[in-house]
């Protein structure tokens, strides 16, 4: 049963979307105090550089699920709302883990091209403009890859921040992260051990035998 099973693994895994995935992007930050109303207001409430600013690297495990880890750095700009205040500057900066669902298996039928996912997870918060600049988050992300080709995409993520502290749903360490960048899936490759060519040379080599002379 051994060979059986080993061949069903290789044969599943080798249909696997994806085995790494590192994204490079750009990230928003929406940190004005109002909790999650006013999403859209980018005049007076979204904090961005022009330079990238994100970096992430995904690795899938199986089903549809994935584990992902980023970086981002951001700043505050003085023309911006942050928690209720103007005229305020400084460093944002973020780390974070999460567990990803991909629908695309369920998906690639219909459209190979889309990718909806959501993820949750925790990480780390530093903002050089809060009292207590580093705040431990939990984070719930709804987004998507649009695959352009088979190994190059583009990402939109929205993600939702909760600080855990003891007034976690109207504290002012709540904020929402916007991030869009270029993603690149590396495939997996598996080698079968169920080939038909033969796996040691000396079995296909024939051998000579001379004929010895008696006389």
């Amino acid at each position: 049963m051994a060979p059986a099973n080993a061949q069903s693994q290789y044969l599943r895994r080798k249909n696997d979307p994806y085995r790494w995935m590192i994204g490079l992007g750009w990230n928003v930050v929406d940190d004005d105090g109002l909790a999650f109303s006013k999403l859209l207001d980018y005049k007076n409430s979204w904090n961005y550089l022009y330079y990238p600013t994100t970096l992430s690297m995904d690795k899938y495990l199986k089903k549809g699920w994935s584990f992902d880890g980023a970086l981002s750095y951001n700043r505050y700009s003085t023309s911006k709302l942050i928690n209720d205040s103007t005229g305020v500057k400084g460093v944002f900066a973020a780390a974070d883990a999460s567990f990803k669902y991909s629908f695309l298996p369920r998906m690639a039928y219909y459209a190979q091209w889309l990718d909806l996912y959501f993820a949750f997870g925790a990480g780390m918060t530093y903002r050089q403009t809060m009292s207590a600049p580093l705040t431990p988050m939990v984070s719930l992300s709804l987004g998507v890859n649009l695959w352009f080709s088979k190994s190059w995409g583009l990402r939109f993520q929205t993600a939702g921040k909760l600080g855990l502290v003891s007034n976690i749903w109207t504290s002012k360490t709540d904020y929402v992260q916007h991030t869009v960048g270029l993603v690149y899936r590396i495939k997996p490759v598996y080698k079968s051990n169920f080939s038909k060519k033969r796996q040691y040379n000396w079995t296909s080599k024939k051998r000579n035998y001379r004929r010895r002379n008696n006389g």
